[in-house]
């Protein structure tokens, strides 16, 4: 996890202390870190950012139309105090709104705000889509969503609509409502919503960071075009010497139904397989290109279509879902090509940070009374 990345810094460099980690997007890093290895890090960290890889797959369309407006290095920084800051106030959850409102009375989140508002309104006619999707060079805000009281309303909504006859919800189908009702959450049209979840995302925070730290700072917002992805039909590929290695499950800690035909499943991984040879391969694989090895997340959505979510470092640092960096990197590195998904009802709560676990459970009981 970025987070253990950021503590090596901070014991050589003296930035300022994060809180702990809940995101649970990723695995630790391994401690004592030496610099050139995080110089590696950070460099594969850049190389993937969406800007470096985007343009390649949408002129072919193989990943989701973008566009982009540059960030300041002072609003990065106006970016990280206000993260700190915000979580040191006292009930912060219950002030933010207050906090977020002197902010936009600032010149630089003003300003922000009316560039990103610009660019998002110009996407939603050039995209001809009703909504987008905004996320950071590196990674999205995904999980300052909980923040969102509409997200939650719609994960309430979602449980009771999954009520079997004994008007029962499973904790299996409570936590895919969950991921419905998180992912929906990441589209809009409103940048100051988008900003919102900026300023309360730890991930956010950690990647602007590790960006201000960098010799040459180079970060921004990516407005994507928004697609409709039924939760079970993402999946992590792991992309190693330009050798398709190992494909799961991206949302691993649910059964999905579907998955569980063999026939469907090989299908699939048979369209999945093909899109990367014949398409994405040939995209990222030309020239002198530094593409080599990458962790690249790809969905199938609701009109079947295939495409190229984005592309992650190939670094411990990347959750390697439903395979282990510690004990299988041989599978992730050499063939032959291994597929997995998730034919057993998990503990998935358990897998879960507190807060969303309290959301889970307390949704569950109020909804199964």
């Amino acid at each position: 996890m970025r987070g253990a990345l950021l503590a090596s810094l901070k014991k050589s460099k003296k930035l300022k202390k994060t809180k702990k980690v809940e995101d649970r997007s990723a695995p630790m890093l391994k401690g004592g870190l030496e610099k050139k290895d995080i110089e590696n890090y950070l460099k594969d960290v850049q190389d993937t950012y969406v800007e470096e890889w985007e343009p390649l797959l949408t002129s072919q369309g193989l990943t989701f139309r973008t566009e982009y407006v540059p960030m300041e290095k002072k609003e990065a920084q106006a970016m990280v105090s206000a993260y700190e800051a915000w979580t040191k106030l006292p009930e912060a959850k219950e002030k933010f709104e207050g906090f977020f409102k002197e902010l936009t009375n600032s010149k630089i989140f003003s300003n922000m705000i009316l560039k990103l508002q610009a660019k998002i309104d110009t996407c939603l006619k050039k995209f001809k889509c009703d909504k987008v999707f905004v996320k950071g060079s590196s990674r999205s805000a995904k999980d300052s969503v909980i923040e969102v009281a509409e997200m939650r309303s719609d994960f309430t909504k979602r449980v009771i609509a999954a009520r079997d006859k004994d008007k029962k919800t499973s904790l299996n189908d409570a936590v895919i409502a969950l991921l419905g009702a998180g992912k929906d959450a990441m589209s809009g049209t409103d940048a100051k919503y988008f900003l919102k979840l900026f300023i309360r995302s730890e991930r956010i925070y950690q990647d602007m960071t590790l960006a201000l730290d960098r010799p040459e700072f180079k970060s921004g917002w990516a407005i994507r075009e928004w697609s409709d992805i039924d939760i079970g039909m993402e999946f992590r590929g792991f992309v190693h010497e330009r050798r398709f290695c190992a494909l799961c499950q991206y949302d691993y800690l649910v059964k999905i139904d579907a998955l569980q035909d063999k026939k469907t499943r090989e299908k699939i991984v048979s369209i999945i397989q093909d899109f990367y040879k014949k398409s994405v391969a040939p995209a990222l694989h030309g020239g002198k290109s530094k593409f080599k090895s990458y962790i690249a997340d790809f969905a199938i959505d609701t009109k079947g279509k295939c495409w190229i979510i984005e592309l992650n470092p190939f670094q411990e640092s990347t959750d390697g879902a439903m395979f282990s960096w510690a004990r299988e990197k041989k599978t992730l590195t050499s063939e032959p090509f291994e597929f997995r998904y998730q034919a057993k009802t998990q503990s998935a709560a358990v897998a879960l940070s507190k807060a969303w676990r309290e959301l889970v459970t307390s949704t569950l009981q109020t909804s199964n009374q």
